[in-house]
């Protein structure tokens, strides 16, 4: 496996792994604070974009030097709000309405959005070890949220809606930013993009009420306030720029391992119950994990195509 490879293989399981924790930290935030998902986004991504960007600044990196051209605002944008702030809300949406495991469920059908467009676009059927990836990782993700049975699901039809729009989202953002990446790198697009969709969302929700902020937060509800913006900004950053060592493809199926961990946090510290089925689910994430990683065979030469050449 070669040094790139590796890098963005360590990037986008690291990056999946806070996403998964970032899940059940903002369930036990909604659960003991009167935030909505509104004012809670707008803090998010407000606060993780100016920090972002202020940080390239003192580095002395030109981070106003996408503004001027206007093929790349205007996909810094759209980036921004439908992508960035599109994906967050419905995710967040998601868990208000429902938990985090159901919430990482539809987030992970993203994945799926994503092959399928990639087969489209470049008119080529996916790799074995891709197909079995997909299917151990759809497989397990059910397993893991239904324990073996629909019957166990129960979800309003709020949350089938935000969910399916965070389906959408997720795949958006991953396949969007990628040429805008490669020309003003990683920590500026997604810092942008953070900051216009926290300036988007407070413009238009008027959700965000200081006096009420101050008076539901306390020592500790503002302590993890703070630990889920910097660890969602870390996967942001980690996911995105692993874009630039492996194919959108990859990452979307590599980033199965966030519903694994989002139930085990669960389980441990939200006291979620866990069964036989859910197990197997786990393992099975795994097991797409490692089909993943697995670097495919090259087709050697003949030794007739040897003398040949």
């Amino acid at each position: 496996m070669n040094p790139s490879r590796r890098l963005g293989l360590m990037m986008i399981i690291s990056g999946a792994i806070l996403w998964g924790l970032s899940g059940p930290m903002i369930q036990w935030l909604f659960h003991h604070t009167e935030l909505s998902s509104g004012s809670f986004l707008v803090v998010r991504l407000l606060l993780a974009g100016i920090f972002m960007l202020c940080f390239l600044f003192f580095k002395k990196h030109n981070i106003f030097g996408i503004w001027k051209y206007p093929a790349h605002w205007m996909q810094l944008i759209i980036f921004a709000v439908v992508g960035m702030l599109g994906a967050q809300y419905a995710f967040i949406e998601t868990i208000h309405v429902s938990n985090a495991v159901t919430a990482t469920l539809f987030q992970f059908l993203g994945p799926v959005l994503i092959t399928i467009y990639v087969t489209m676009e470049n008119k080529k059927l996916p790799s074995i070890m891709q197909i079995l990836a997909v299917v151990s990782a759809v497989a397990g993700t059910y397993l893991l949220i239904t324990n073996g049975s629909f019957e166990d699901i129960v979800l309003s039809k709020q949350a089938i809606l935000f969910g399916i729009l965070t389906a959408l989202g997720f795949a958006f953002y991953t396949l969007h930013p990628k040429k805008l990446i490669t020309e003003w790198g990683t920590i500026a697009v997604i810092g942008w993009g953070m900051l216009i969709g926290g300036i988007v969302l407070f413009l238009f929700s008027r959700q965000l009420n200081f006096q009420h902020l101050a008076k539901t937060l306390t020592i500790s509800t503002f302590s993890m306030l703070i630990l889920i913006i910097i660890s969602g900004t870390l996967s942001f950053v980690l996911y995105i720029g692993s874009l630039k060592y492996l194919t959108a493809t990859e990452t979307g199926i590599l980033s199965s391992v966030e519903p694994l961990v989002a139930a085990i946090v669960s389980i441990v510290w939200l006291n979620e119950s866990f069964g036989i089925y859910q197990l197997f689910g786990g393992i099975f994430i795994i097991i797409a994990v490692i089909f993943l990683t697995m670097p495919e065979q090259e087709v050697k030469p003949s030794v007739a195509e040897k003398h040949i050449s």
